[in-house]
């Protein structure tokens, strides 16, 4: 006689969130205007429009949270709704340093109740040319290592000068990279991470793969591209939009 089998329900295992933290900070000395940068008209809208029109089309993001300075959050909001980014929940205050802004941003979000595993994609609002294939990217490797960052081979000879007034020694362009954004994570690892980082408010981190480096987290780094420039002055911006031309 044949044993009778029973099957049982299979639970439903839900896919990991993609949030996406657009960091828009500063207030514009080096672009030379009277607001910050991000509101800056670059090419034919706002310059904070381009980051997050990427996020906001991109297939892979679920949600998206802006960090703005306080006296800006109206007007960021406005922009926000003009321009019609559905997928952004909420504009989170900025704080006093970078670490403290992306810090308002996680804690927002554990207060919201996030899974531990669920991805957070760190960006620099003023790198305008973000691309659908740089966040895919970023979320697979942090859904596979925990922790990831983009990064660009250095191809200039890296000096290495501790007073600033004469060479101490040359570093090896085969093992130096530049840093760029999204920088992606697991939110428990970046979270706790972060906490970890407030403990010690006397070392100065430079940005959240360093933060995830302290907690003896390595990020797997993601090839970015000398294309996904950072925007600080109104020099960037004309290079930008002569590279739109192309």
């Amino acid at each position: 006689m044949r044993a009778r089998v029973l099957q049982l329900p299979r639970m439903k295992v839900e896919a990991p969130k993609h949030i996406a933290v657009v960091l828009f900070g500063g207030v514009g000395t080096r672009y030379a205007s009277k607001l910050p940068k991000q509101f800056a008209i670059v090419g034919d809208r706002p310059l904070m429009c381009y980051a997050l029109r990427a996020l906001n089309e991109s297939p892979d993001v679920d949600e998206i949270l802006v960090v703005a300075p306080v006296a800006y959050s109206k007007a960021t909001q406005d922009i926000i709704h003009d321009y019609r980014y559905r997928k952004v929940d909420a504009v989170i205050d900025g704080g006093k340093e970078r670490e403290d802004s992306v810090f308002n941003a996680l804690a927002y979000l554990y207060q919201k109740g996030v899974e531990p595993k669920d991805i957070v994609l760190i960006c620099d609002g003023d790198r305008p040319n973000l691309t659908p294939e740089l966040i895919k990217a970023n979320i697979e490797a942090a859904i596979q290592y925990g922790a990831a960052v983009t990064a660009i081979p250095a191809t200039d000879s890296i000096i290495y000068s501790e007073g600033g007034n004469s060479v101490e020694q040359y570093l090896p362009r085969k093992v130096v990279y530049l840093a760029q954004t999204p920088q992606t994570f697991q939110f428990s690892l970046i979270y706790n991470a972060h906490l970890k980082a407030r403990r010690h408010p006397k070392l100065i981190f430079t940005d959240d793969a360093s933060i995830a480096a302290f907690s003896h987290k390595k990020a797997h780094i993601v090839l970015g591209s000398n294309a996904n420039l950072k925007i600080t002055t109104k020099q960037d911006a004309a290079i930008f939009l002569l590279g739109r031309k192309k």
